[in-house]
């Protein structure tokens, strides 16, 4: 079967074009803290929500004002993930003793920035290489798991990468040994493979997910920590998590499979953490299933009887796993640990930055079921007008406490486990309501916009919850 790809336009090269110059600030990295680097991704946000529209139209799609637009800004966006995910505990001048950090130059200063800036990479110019590539070879067989990409086309538009990538990666890290060299190869296959794989979310963020969350689980010179991980029989609580949610009809079958990977990625971190899963599961679930009448009556009720698919399921716990490596990396060092008691140790930090994604959409799904089950009073909180129930941005008081009360619950975890005391559950708590305040703003306003989100307001919505974690105990 021959792919279906379009041919290459001077509208297309142009757009290809701006994705991978908008890696040049990334050169500035090593001269930034990670603060630093987090508040440039931020600014590159704004702008490209409200200025590049008015300044550069032309690199928008015909038609493309909803999800054209929304890739946009899904980009910055994926790179604040990518800085705060590395800029963990031993990101810092603390950490120089540690080894976490490949020493660079003379000073032997601790290179935390090049894991960020190897997912940029991959963003800005694999992905451009193989939408190339495959815009100028759209003949021949496609690649079985995605038949709108040219296998001939994707292996060109990889081996077109491996340039750049090898140039950077000279400038950046001198000296390497083949092994090294091999171990960025995988890296770069990896990115290759993640910008075919399509499951309505975007590759502006899946590709710089999958980058991230494998740095830390296997030898590479992006990471002096990094070690395969030791599964032994770890990886039944994934696996029977799969298959669990698809028996008891929660997950589609591509959605169990993905959140039998993702649970996979938590559990390398901390086994722990599935706790935290499972709990957002079990009262999400439970939401979805309150007042299923009713909604269904109204045709606000979630689609297949809510069964979630993939692309839900990484809107959910995506944000979650790529936080991992602050937890395999700030987990390594000399004085890495839970702390005592009400003192949070580096580790314990860095857990409370997974959790917090979880917590916040734990939070989400409750109150918009239940809110969509009681049909009560809804309001725009941009309008403070009312709205009927299941408006986007629409809340209602009956779902807002229940889940309120949600996240409440699933925050407590952290308290027998040691991870921190009754300020870090009411941190977590008030973490979770402010994501969800930004969900609702973002959710009226992007509709206005007409951005067909899907998941990706999820994305969003728990990257909030995530950075302000960051910055509360790890900034």
């Amino acid at each position: 079967m021959e792919a279906g790809s379009m041919g290459l336009t001077w509208a297309e090269t142009r757009r290809k074009l701006a994705h991978m110059a908008a890696f040049w600030p990334a050169f500035l990295l090593p001269w930034m803290s990670p603060i630093q680097a987090l508040a440039m991704a931020f600014a590159l946000v704004l702008m490209n929500m409200f200025i590049l529209p008015r300044a550069a139209p032309g690199l928008y799609r015909d038609g493309a004002s909803g999800r054209g637009a929304l890739e946009i800004i899904l980009y910055p966006a994926a790179l604040m993930a990518c800085v705060i995910a590395f800029a963990g505990p031993y990101a810092t001048a603390e950490g120089a003793a540690a080894g976490t950090w490949p020493a660079m130059g003379g000073e032997g200063k601790r290179a935390w920035y090049l894991p960020a800036a190897a997912a940029w990479f991959a963003l800005a110019f694999v992905d451009a290489f193989i939408g190339f590539a495959c815009r100028l070879v759209p003949k021949g067989p496609s690649l079985p798991w995605n038949r709108r990409k040219p296998a001939l086309g994707m292996l060109l538009g990889a081996l077109a990468a491996c340039l750049p990538a090898w140039i950077l990666a000279r400038w950046a890290m001198p000296a390497l040994e083949p092994a090294a060299w091999a171990a960025l190869g995988l890296l770069l296959l990896a990115a290759a493979l993640a910008e075919t794989a399509w499951f309505g979310v975007a590759d502006n963020l899946i590709i710089p997910f999958f980058v991230c969350i494998l740095i830390p689980l296997f030898p590479n010179p992006l990471s002096a920590a990094a070690a395969f991980p030791s599964l032994s029989w770890i990886w039944i609580i994934p696996a029977a998590f799969g298959l669990a949610a698809y028996a008891g009809r929660m997950l589609t079958a591509g959605g169990a499979l993905l959140g039998a990977v993702m649970a996979l990625l938590l559990v390398l971190a901390d086994p722990w953490l599935f706790v935290f899963l499972g709990g957002f599961f079990a009262l999400a679930n439970a939401a979805t299933r309150f007042g299923r009448a009713r909604k269904e009556s109204l045709g606000i009720a979630e689609a297949r009887r809510g069964r979630r698919g993939a692309a839900e399921v990484f809107g959910a716990m995506g944000l979650a796993a790529w936080m991992t490596p602050l937890v395999h990396l700030g987990g390594r060092g000399q004085e890495a640990g839970i702390g005592a008691p009400g003192e949070p140790g580096p580790l314990a930090l860095a857990l409370l930055v997974c959790v917090a994604p979880l917590i916040a959409k734990t939070m989400d799904t409750v109150s918009s079921e239940i809110g969509k089950a009681t049909a009560g009073r809804t309001i725009s909180l941009r309008s403070l007008r009312l709205v009927p129930p299941g408006t986007e941005g629409g809340v209602s008081l009956a779902g807002t406490l229940a889940g309120l009360g949600a996240a409440m619950l699933i925050a407590t975890g952290i308290l027998p486990l040691g991870w921190g005391g009754w300020s870090e559950v009411a941190a977590l708590t008030v973490i979770a309501v402010a994501a969800n305040v930004f969900e609702s703003l973002w959710g009226e306003w992007a509709a206005r916009k007409d951005m067909n989100q899907g998941p990706h307001a999820n994305v969003l919505m728990t990257l909030v919850a995530a950075v302000l974690a960051w910055m509360l105990w790890i900034a």
